[in-house]
């Protein structure tokens, strides 16, 4: 299985140096979703740019996925 590398990228770069095997990319793909939300919860603040990056073992990115803010009462929709 192929190591794939979650930066968080947001003005500033959070390197992710372990990685995860994944089965394919599209996994991958599944496993940032997953990770960006649990960003999203861990700082709910809105901000356009930041997303989590998927890295494949070549060092290419591959894809990205956005991080929304966290809903609130005031913006139920994000």
């Amino acid at each position: 299985m192929p190591r794939y590398f979650f930066d968080v990228k947001d003005g500033h770069r959070l390197f992710d140096a372990s990685g995860f095997l994944c089965d394919d990319d599209t996994d991958a793909i599944v496993r940032a979703t997953v990770l960006a939300i649990g960003v999203s919860l861990n700082k709910p603040e809105d901000d356009p740019d930041r997303r989590v990056a998927v890295i494949n073992d070549e060092g290419r990115e591959i894809g990205n996925v956005p991080v929304y803010s966290k809903p609130s009462y005031e913006n139920p929709t994000n």
